[in-house]
């Protein structure tokens, strides 16, 4: 009997070496990031249609007294003679006011870059602003000093605030989780009040001026736990701490941006495996985790990236922004409070001021409550010229003199790179001068039109970072914003199926760390009987 010998066949199929690694990075780090996906798929919803508190324009006009400087004895220039550089020594940060370095001469004179006219105690005040410190008030009437609010005097602003109501003195802090953002630094240890309100609305009211900053309300809090709060990985202890929160965020991201790569290059291995039909749960899970890897996958990486992006890791955005001659080319320098020589006359219902200049000229930008602004002459008697489109035009050559000018046209609506989500909040002003350059870096200037003021400067880099990051991020894309609710649709659709894969993620996570660590549901443990002694 002859036996047939079979020699076996070389299986034809490449297995690269580096498979296994893959399933284990992508199995390892999901068992760790699968909680975070799930959190920032989930609070994106909510982040998407519910703000971070804050107190808006509108908001802060409605509410704010008139300003009456009927009283006011002092011009800006006299009462800006009165301050010394020792007055500007302290930096407000989340944990605690910081000393600036000693000037060397505390009675020095103060040129401020910034001056606002308010109302303080009923009474005119100024409001100056130099350097990184906090700022100055001084009253309009006899140059004296308002020091720091009390928590009569923060009772008394919310009370005038809200217009009524029972308000209560709460805790003097220096931040808190709704107030832990750097906007508030100038004001800080804020005065906490709360209304007694059944909105549970709560005010925070500065120590430097003593006006409302901040308003939060009960269900404004509670959806940003479920918003901001997480999304951001925001929480007060770690967010007042700026340098580790950076840390925190970026090595989250960067392992997320990690493990989604590892799973779309593990997805796509699978493209040629016929599946079975799954039978298990598991095997469900598996399933459904691997098709919707393959639907939103690319939707994982973009938005983990560019949330990576946001934090501007190692410089990688080059931000740019004005020089001093660029700055001041149509103020004619910066501000020269000597030009302001006789009190401002405002009209009677104006809620807001502040001074600036154009072309040399002092200039008084006030708003009234319902938001519209206008520039007024600072001195009696005088009939400056206001800034006009057509006289901006012709200047914009100036800012970049030797370089050829690409365009220059005015603005009258929003567009991918001069846009805001919120345009009843006024932040973005309109119309604008928009002057293209044709350097190297294809440099872009907008110029307020109403104000003369330069608003922003950016480069062909900085407009691309954009997009790498509010782009991808918010899909702040003007021709999807404006199509609403085409962006709800993109937004929320993308977020629940990035929702429905994290959450397969998380459950083969959990499944897997549990058979790793070889936990077993809780039972008594097997009754072993006593060894038995040997019989003689």
């Amino acid at each position: 009997m002859s036996t047939r010998r079979t020699t076996a066949t070389p299986s034809l199929s490449f297995r690269p070496r580096w498979r296994r690694p893959l399933h284990l990075l992508h199995r390892w780090a999901g068992v760790v990031l699968a909680p975070f996906f799930v959190m920032w798929f989930a609070s994106g919803i909510v982040l998407a249609y519910v703000k971070f508190p804050r107190l808006t324009r509108p908001e802060r006009l409605a509410a704010a007294p008139a300003l009456d400087f009927s009283t006011a004895k002092l011009s800006p220039a006299r009462a800006a003679a009165t301050l010394r550089a020792g007055e500007f020594r302290l930096r407000g940060t989340p944990t605690g006011n910081l000393a600036l370095p000693a000037p060397a001469d505390p009675a020095a004179p103060v040129r401020p870059r910034a001056v606002r006219l308010t109302q303080v105690q009923g009474r005119p005040a100024y409001v100056f602003t130099a350097g990184m410190a906090q700022p100055v008030v001084v009253f309009a009437d006899d140059g004296s000093r308002p020091g720091p609010a009390t928590p009569e005097r923060a009772v008394s602003a919310a009370h005038a605030f809200a217009g009524g109501g029972a308000p209560r003195y709460l805790e003097t802090l220096q931040s808190d989780q709704w107030s832990v953002g750097f906007e508030l630094n100038e004001h800080r240890p804020l005065l906490r009040v709360a209304m007694g309100d059944g909105a549970g609305t709560e005010y925070y009211v500065s120590s430097v001026t003593g006006e409302v900053v901040r308003d939060t309300r009960r269900r404004e809090r509670l959806l940003n736990w479920l918003g901001s709060v997480p999304h951001w990985i925001y929480p007060h202890f770690l967010r007042k701490h700026p340098a580790a929160w950076e840390w925190v965020v970026d090595i989250l991201a960067v392992a997320g941006v990690v493990v989604v790569l590892a799973g779309i290059a593990v997805g796509f291995l699978r493209l040629r495996r016929r599946a079975a039909r799954p039978r298990t749960a598991r095997q469900c899970v598996a399933r459904w985790h691997y098709f919707a890897g393959l639907a939103f996958g690319a939707v994982a990486l973009t938005w983990v990236f560019s949330g990576w992006m946001s934090m501007n890791p190692r410089g990688f955005s080059p931000f740019v922004f004005p020089s001093p001659t660029e700055m001041f080319l149509f103020s004619g320098g910066p501000l020269d409070l000597s030009r302001f020589s006789s009190v401002p006359e405002l009209p009677e219902n104006t809620v807001e001021a502040s001074l600036l200049c154009y072309a040399k000229q002092p200039l008084v930008l006030a708003s009234s409550r319902d938001g519209l602004d206008s520039l007024l002459p600072a001195t009696l008697g005088t009939d400056p010229v206001l800034p006009t489109a057509d006289a901006i035009l012709a200047r914009v050559r100036e800012l970049m003199p030797g370089v050829p000018l690409a365009g220059a046209a005015v603005l009258t609506g929003y567009d991918n790179h001069y846009y805001t989500r919120h345009p009843e909040e006024a932040a973005q002003p309109l119309p604008v001068v928009r002057a293209r350059f044709a350097d190297g870096k294809n440099t872009w200037f907008h110029i307020d039109v109403k104000t003369g003021r330069l608003l922003d400067k950016s480069t062909a880099g900085s407009r691309v970072f954009r997009h790498l990051y509010r782009g991808l991020h918010s899909f702040d894309w003007w021709w999807l914003w404006s199509r609403r609710p085409l962006w709800d649709i993109a937004i929320v659709g993308g977020s629940l199926g990035g929702l429905a894969l994290s959450l397969a993620g998380l459950a083969l996570a959990l499944r897997h760390l549990r058979r790793t660590l070889h936990l077993q549901p809780f039972s008594s443990p097997p009754q072993t009987p006593p060894p038995q002694t040997p019989t003689q």
